[in-house]
């Protein structure tokens, strides 16, 4: 880092109290909750005011977009979830009514966290997200959750009966350990690449 930059931890754009601010932070990648702003230390930029690109951002983001919900239940990554009036639990019911996906530890774009400190559950609402899954399907075989929060292959009836609990289309399984850049990698845990319906 050179001398400015190894010394700058804010930038203000204006002299008014609500004036916007680039600042270093430390930021948690799990919940997005940042902490020692403005200070010396941290890799992360938290920017108070409006963000908006006039071209693309390029290796901001990682596969999938993440809404958080409030959890009444363990949160596992890769496991389905169902809502309920108290929180989304772990399906344990094979095409559960009121399924809303999967939990995502591969989001790269998380909105709606906060409303429940440390009582959220990522769902992955776009994209590619890894998941546990049953067995190796052909690619493009829609999927519903089975008993244990696991993807399965749909049958023709529920496909037909059930439409709106089509939670992923199966790609593929990821092989690797870990995933994710180097210094943010994630335990694979033998899970598999869906992309999110």
């Amino acid at each position: 880092m050179g001398f400015l930059s190894s010394r700058l931890t804010t930038i203000r754009f204006g002299t008014g109290g609500s004036a916007p601010t680039i600042q270093r932070c430390n930021i948690n990648t799990t919940n997005g909750n940042h902490s020692g702003a403005g200070g010396d230390a941290g890799t992360g930029l938290l920017v108070s005011g409006d963000f908006k690109s006039v071209t693309k951002i390029w290796n901001a983001v990682w596969n999938d977009i993440a809404d958080f919900q409030l959890l009444n239940d363990e949160l596992i990554h890769g496991k389905c979830y169902f809502d309920t009036k108290d929180g989304a639990r772990i399906c344990n019911e094979r095409c559960q009514l009121s399924v809303i996906g999967i939990a995502s530890d591969t989001f790269g774009y998380g909105v709606g966290t906060g409303a429940n400190p440390n009582q959220e559950v990522p769902i992955a609402v776009a994209g590619w997200v890894l998941a546990y899954v049953d067995q190796e399907y052909e690619c493009g075989t829609p999927l519903t959750n089975d008993a244990q929060g696991n993807l399965t292959a749909m049958t023709k009836e529920e496909k037909m009966e059930f439409p709106e609990r089509i939670v992923a289309l199966y790609k593929k399984p990821e092989t690797a350990e870990f995933w994710g850049p180097a210094g943010s990698e994630i335990r694979v845990n033998n899970r598999h690449w869906v992309k999110v319906k």
